[in-house]
């Protein structure tokens, strides 16, 4: 099985943290995010990764290049970086063998690799995606920006409505999906119809009831994508904060 890496945004937000690098390479206690990502693989044995890049994309294939890790990374190019997220596991498609599951990972998420195995283990036979939520959303950092979810009263693993602007919600997105194959038509639907996210994809799913999640228990997660969440992680966790050079 496959992890596609979505690492093509500007990340606008974080901008004055990160300056000109990418934040995926913001480093956290001596490691890149991206390195945190990678080490997650090796614990739970996936040995092939796909890395989308957009902005700065010579920057992090260096980094790749340099980097010596016992793992197969490729790289591959999303032109509409630009875009939304979608684009970039559509720009992703050749490298995955056809019928076979995948995962996808934000670059900028913070997870340790319990968060990961338990994505693994999805079983897709009744949907044909399925992402990692919180339940815990007194603990949820900044949730007021999370992707906010729905699931079923009497069944948390199916997903009935996904929004930032929901009112009432059961759980927030991590931001780590295990996706089928046919996944790529639902972009590729969705993308005609002007819609290039990948929760705009989901939604579609949702509506044929194909939508699955996964309760993450007490694994923790952080999306880094302000400076407020960098201080947040800091002080939580004590940890040494530096841009990679």
């Amino acid at each position: 099985m496959k992890l596609v890496i979505i690492a093509a945004g500007q990340g606008k937000r974080i901008r004055s943290i990160t300056e000109e690098s990418p934040k995926t390479l913001l480093k956290i206690n001596g490691r890149t995010l991206l390195e945190t990502l990678f080490e997650n693989c090796l614990h739970v044995g996936i040995s092939d990764v796909v890395v989308v890049t957009g902005y700065q994309t010579k920057e992090i294939e260096g980094f790749i290049h340099n980097l010596g890790m016992d793992l197969n990374i490729q790289t591959v190019y999303n032109p509409n970086w630009n875009l939304e997220n979608g684009m970039s596991i559509l720009a992703a498609k050749d490298t995955i063998p056809a019928h076979e599951t995948f995962i996808v990972s934000m670059s900028d998420h913070f997870y340790g690799p319990d968060l990961l195995e338990q994505v693994m283990k999805i079983n897709l036979t009744n949907n044909t995606a399925c992402v990692a939520l919180d339940f815990n959303k007194d603990d949820i950092f900044d949730i007021d920006d999370g992707m906010k979810i729905t699931v079923e009263k009497n069944n948390k693993e199916k997903i009935t409505g996904m929004s930032k602007i929901l009112d009432n919600f059961d759980a927030v997105d991590c931001g780590v999906f295990k996706f089928k194959y046919s996944f790529f038509k639902t972009l590729e639907n969705a993308r005609r119809s002007g819609k290039f996210s990948i929760s705009e994809a989901c939604q579609m799913l949702i509506q044929i009831g194909e939508m699955g999640g996964v309760n993450i228990g007490n694994s923790f997660w952080l999306d880094i994508d302000t400076p407020e969440a960098l201080h947040y992680l800091k002080n939580t966790f004590s940890c040494d904060l530096q841009l990679y050079i």
